[in-house]
Formats: structure tokens, sequence, C-alpha cells
């Protein structure tokens, strides 16, 4: 087996566990609970929010998860194809490539991010930034305000750790690992809340065992992910000597 092979296994072996481990959660975790972590806001957020409140914006909150899963899944599918189109030369089509290369092989992180203009190296750190606070805007339905200023502070703070962990390497192969996965979380909890509105989905999905357990492990195996594929290209990346600016 050669090593790509094996780091692939490895890949897939580490993701399949953790969505056995987040299907153990959601079977074994009071639903009270789960519904704190998966942000049910009514339970969770600071802010004082009525179901009344949430149900008057669920019909236009679904159109926008829709919308935003849309932008998401084209983002994802430009990224697949990129390499094997003309995609690759329309501008963002690097950057699409580079998050979805890094977030599921992300010890071709640093290989992904080679060359990319500066347009395609803000992008891969910008589009991921946007879905995430698009996310929590819709999951809010515009009322939580709290909840998404706190989201927003916490993922920011990711993000710097994630630049001092490179130090003097370059951290966009890691914040393309990160940002990937990201954005398959963001696409998942989008799908789920675009089927009635954040208000309407505890009602829909969250009400069937079976959608519930589906939702919280990928849920759960994404957000662990994002550490994952971040700290597996930051590894990579400090393998190498540290580069001048012409590789940054």
């Amino acid at each position: 087996m050669t090593t790509a092979a094996r780091r692939g296994t490895l890949a897939v072996v580490t993701f399949l566990l953790l969505l056995a481990i987040g299907t153990v959660l959601a079977l074994v975790v009071p639903e009270q609970d789960l519904r704190r972590w998966a942000g049910a806001l009514e339970q969770a957020s600071f802010d004082p929010i009525t179901p009344a409140e949430r149900a008057d914006r669920d019909v236009a909150m679904a159109w926008v998860a829709r919308v935003l899963l849309g932008l998401a899944a084209a983002w994802l599918v430009i990224g697949m194809l990129a390499a094997r189109t003309r995609l690759v030369r329309r501008p963002g089509a690097a950057a699409a490539r580079s998050t979805w290369l890094s977030s599921t092989r992300p010890w071709r992180a640093r290989e992904s991010t080679l060359g990319m203009l500066p347009l395609d190296r803000r992008l891969t750190f910008g589009v991921p930034a946007a879905l995430v606070v698009g996310t929590s805007v819709v999951q809010a339905s515009f009322l939580a305000v709290t909840e998404l200023v706190v989201t927003v502070l916490a993922w920011g703070a990711v993000a710097v750790v994630l630049r001092l962990s490179a130090w003097r390497r370059s951290p966009w192969p890691v914040f393309a690992a990160a940002g990937g996965a990201l954005v398959g979380r963001c696409v998942v909890i989008l799908a789920a809340m675009s089927v009635a509105g954040p208000g309407g989905f505890w009602a829909t999905v969250w009400a069937s065992p079976v959608l519930r357990t589906l939702y919280v492990a990928a849920v759960f195996a994404l957000f662990v992910w994002v550490f994952v594929a971040a700290g597996w290209a930051l590894a990579t990346q400090r393998q190498r000597p540290p580069r001048g600016t012409a590789a940054r």
C-alpha cells in the first residue's frame, strides 16, 4: 500500500470513528442536553426569544437557508471539479479546490495552496467565514444577536490560534483544511434548517429519532474534523523548512 493510500485509509477510519462517537452521543445523551449542544437557541441563547417570534420568521429563514445551501453546495462542487475542467481558470476556483482537497486530504493542504493568487487566498478564508456567519444568522432567525457574536468570536479565536501555530510558515494550508471542513458542517446545518426553518427544525428533523441521530452524528463528526484536518495540515506544514515570502 502506498503512502497516499495509507493516509487516505487513516482519514476514512478517523472520520468513521467520529461518526460512530457522534451516533453514540445521540443515543445516550439526554435529549435536553443534545438540544443545547446542537444549537436550540430557545434553550441556549443569551437573548430571550419566544416561540411565536421564531415561528413568524421560519418561512423566510428556510428560504435564506436554501439559498446559502445552494451557494455552499456550488462551492463544494466547484472544488471537486476544478482540477478536471476549465473551471480551474475561473476566479475563485483555485480556492474552492484548495478547501475541498485540504479538508478531505489534509496531508495535501500545502500542495493545494501553492501558487494561489491573493484573491484565492482571501477566498480560502473568507468563504468559510461568511458561511459560518450566515449559518449562525439563520439559526438565530436574526434575533439572537449575542449568540451570533459569541459564535463569531469563538471561531475567530480558533483562526488566531491556527495562525499563531503556523508561526513562520504559511497559514493558508491550515486555513484551507479547517475552512473546507467548516463548509461541510455548514452544509449539514443549512440542509436541516432549509426543511422548515430553525423553529420548524425541532418539529420535523429533530422529532424523528433516526434523523436526529444522523444529524447529531454528522454535526459532531464535522466539528471535530475541523480540528483534525487543521492539525494534520499544520503537522505536514511544520515538517518542511520555513519558506520566504514567495511561498506565503
